[in-house]
């Protein structure tokens, strides 16, 4: 196995951190929940020009090394930057620049595995950096949980930055001391002709763009989707863009509702770092399971989040203090255990449904649906919140993410699932 590897645990643990510093951070100089969600649009602004902007970078500069050090040093001074700035604009431009700078690590190191391993390693080494980089979730929490809970606000949050930074740092030596060039360089569009690489790659981050999305293909998909039952892309590209949506509707929104019924900054820390052990512990635990994915995994799995997500809104109502972080804790159990298994299968099923010649396009429509979705439901969130409160916006990204799961049921109950040739890792 190759020894870099290592660093995605802690680049899993970095890219986490700044999701857990940005919101607290705002909301404890004073922001609202509309800025949150400001802050989450922004970043994914950032993540989807990232991953034009560095895929292009890594198809015409024949270079590897150095675009890896630098933007793996760079996303490490990300959260203490992103601390020490002292304002909400400071914070939202800091977390902007972590998302470009970690869709530039996931580019990168995607295409190492492939140009730096024996080809017999590919799938082991895929499977072992989606491991690393999910545990890292819940090292980037669990990072934070003694600063805040022994120093306070604002004097713990800096701390966790802190330690976070030196996380980053280390990675970033791993990365320094094993990352060699490779005798020869590919092009991203290599990545297509390996599924289980190419599954590892949209899992860590579900945007691979071969060109520069153009309006036309946008158009021509929306076409198709209004004709469902259509194509299995479109289907696809729908189920993913209203998974996105709820997701990010969802999410972008807890930490507020969390601290608005009386949670703490360590106890809104507990609740995550419970979360992304379970994430972590469903991803080891499922391997065998997910190694020949179906559609029934997928859509019984938004089933299991959508449970999750109506609990929530159910607990919303009625629920404040350490009560709110135990009904928290049962909702995330759905929440993340349901995540492993939806991200794989879908994105088992988009390679099977893309037809050589057009992958292309194909995934630059499927890539922008998404980023747009990740976009809308970031604001969305916040304009419901701040309209009719958090209930309703939890029980929307239910709503949402039950929608998708009829998308994937109706279509494949028909159809059949053509994922069950491929074998994931």
């Amino acid at each position: 196995m190759a020894k870099w590897l290592y660093s995605w645990l802690l680049v899993g643990a970095v890219s986490y951190a700044l999701g857990m510093l940005a919101p607290l951070l705002i909301l404890e100089l004073g922001g609202t929940v509309l800025e949150v969600s400001l802050a989450s649009l922004t970043y994914y602004a950032s993540l989807t020009a990232g991953s034009i902007i560095w895929g292009w970078a890594a198809d015409v500069v024949p270079r590897r090394r150095p675009p890896v050090i630098a933007s793996a040093a760079g996303l490490a001074l990300t959260p203490t930057a992103m601390a020490l700035s002292g304002s909400i604009p400071g914070i939202i431009a800091w977390y902007a620049v972590g998302a470009f700078l970690y869709a530039a690590l996931v580019v990168y190191l995607n295409l190492l595995v492939v140009e730096t391993t024996d080809r017999g390693q590919w799938s082991e080494n895929a499977r072992r950096g989606f491991i690393y980089l999910v545990t890292g979730s819940a090292v980037g929490t669990a990072l934070g949980l003694p600063s805040v809970a022994l120093s306070g606000a604002l004097p713990g949050l800096l701390r966790y930055a802190e330690l976070s930074t030196a996380a980053g740092a280390a990675g970033a030596a791993i990365l320094y001391a094993f990352v060699r060039e490779p005798p020869m360089t590919l092009e991203r569009r290599a990545l297509l002709s390996f599924p289980n690489v190419f599954i590892s790659r949209l899992t860590s981050l579900p945007l691979i763009f071969l060109s520069v999305p153009r309006l036309f293909d946008l158009k021509a998909l929306g076409k198709r989707i209004r004709r469902i039952p259509g194509s299995e892309l479109s289907v696809l590209t729908l189920a993913n863009a209203l998974f996105s949506a709820s997701a990010q509707m969802f999410f972008t929104v807890y930490i507020p509702y969390e601290e608005s019924v009386g949670l703490s900054e360590a106890q809104v820390l507990i609740s995550y770092l419970y979360m992304s052990t379970v994430n972590a512990l469903a991803a080891a635990l499922l391997a065998d399971e997910l190694r020949r994915p179906s559609y029934r995994l997928a859509s019984r799995g938004m089933g299991i989040r959508a449970l999750g997500m109506l609990a929530a809104a159910a607990f919303s109502t009625f629920t404040v203090g350490p009560d709110a972080l135990y009904a928290t804790m049962l909702s995330f159990t759905f929440i993340a255990f349901a995540y492993t298994i939806i991200t794989v299968t879908m994105n088992a099923l988009l390679y099977a449904s893309m037809v050589p010649g057009t992958r292309g396009r194909s995934l630059g429509a499927y890539s922008t649906a998404g980023s747009l979705s990740f976009m809308i439901g970031s604001l969305v969130s916040g304009l419901i919140v701040r309209s009719f409160g958090y209930q309703l916006d939890f029980f929307a990204s239910a709503a949402t993410v039950m929608v998708a799961a009829a998308v994937v049921e109706l279509y494949y109950g028909s159809s059949g699932s053509t994922a069950e040739s491929i074998e994931v890792y």
